[in-house]
């Protein structure tokens, strides 16, 4: 057991650090192009976050463990919103203009939607993907062509500061990082911990393999918020949640169709703490300390409702 709580943390330091290298060099290029704040949020940090997502799901699907690669997307998710954005609520006020993440809140629940139809067989066949990826490029394209967050303000830095070399080195070594993280978190410290203590690889999945692929958005959230950058920390968290379904899911089913395990309460349960962020960010024009006390309890329940629910 030690072993596997061992390799965990390790896996989890290699997602971490793997993830940020990753979102610097592409956070770079991005604002070299002059693409704003909540653009990149919406994805290029977002793409970065989620990247433990795609190669854990990736390894996990190749090597046996389907329940692994739905849990950790859906448990991801969840945790996203109640983790990630609600425990820095705690700490930090985040203000926002409601309309400008709306068509956001729209592309997450049209996610949510189709997975919901895809998987009602248990099933996510090559076509299923298909459909995943083909919403993905349409929500890429139309978080780009918004003409009202997409111009530059004063939100961006001096691009004569930034080095393109060093940027892609970034991208290179955060990937190879990743990689070797999502290698230990799942080979050496999830897996064993299933066969170890008898839970299902679908709890695991939901609860322990998504923590740790989630502590990148948890961390780009609080840095981005103690650097005032709310559209990035909201948009990463909104724009992770669509990724992991229609890229994550997508990419997985084109190299390894799944069949995993009814999973219809916990996606309904993530489309519910959807619908009370979007209340919450209505409600207060952004999120404060009552938004995220709610947030984690509700975080909290689901975790209890994974191993005794």
């Amino acid at each position: 057991m030690l072993s596997s709580i061992f390799f965990l943390l390790i896996g989890s330091v290699g997602l971490f650090y793997g993830s940020e290298w990753l979102i610097d060099g592409a956070k770079d290029i991005a604002k070299r192009l002059k693409i704003s704040d909540l653009v990149i949020g919406l994805t290029i940090v977002s793409i970065g976050t989620s990247f433990p997502e795609l190669v854990v799901g990736i390894i996990s699907s190749l090597e046996g463990h389907a329940d692994f690669v739905i849990g950790n997307v859906l448990g991801s998710n969840v945790a996203n919103i109640g983790l990630a954005l609600g425990l820095p609520a705690l700490f930090y006020k985040m203000n926002f203009e409601y309309k400008n993440v709306i068509s956001a809140f729209f592309y997450n629940m049209l996610a949510c939607g189709v997975l919901f139809y895809i998987i009602s067989d248990n099933q996510i066949t090559s076509a299923d993907a298909q459909i995943l990826l083909f919403l993905f490029t349409i929500y890429i394209i139309a978080s780009f062509l918004r003409p009202n967050i997409t111009s530059c303000g004063n939100e961006l830095e001096n691009d004569e500061e930034i080095c393109l070399k060093k940027s892609f080195v970034r991208l290179l070594s955060g990937s190879i990082m990743l990689y070797a993280g999502s290698e230990l978190f799942i080979s050496n410290g999830a897996a064993p911990l299933v066969r170890e203590f008898g839970f299902s690889e679908k709890a695991i999945g939901m609860t322990v393999v998504a923590m740790g692929t989630s502590l990148p958005e948890l961390f780009v959230t609080i840095m981005a918020l103690s650097k005032k950058e709310v559209g990035i920390s909201l948009g990463n968290i909104i724009g992770s949640n669509i990724f992991n379904i229609l890229f994550v899911l997508g990419v997985i089913g084109l190299i390894n169709p799944l069949t995993v395990s009814n999973v219809s309460f916990e996606l309904l349960f993530g489309v519910g703490l959807l619908f009370l962020l979007a209340f919450l960010s209505f409600f207060y024009k952004g999120l404060n300390k009552v938004s995220g006390f709610l947030l984690v309890s509700i975080y909290i329940l689901f975790l209890y409702l994974q191993f005794y629910g």
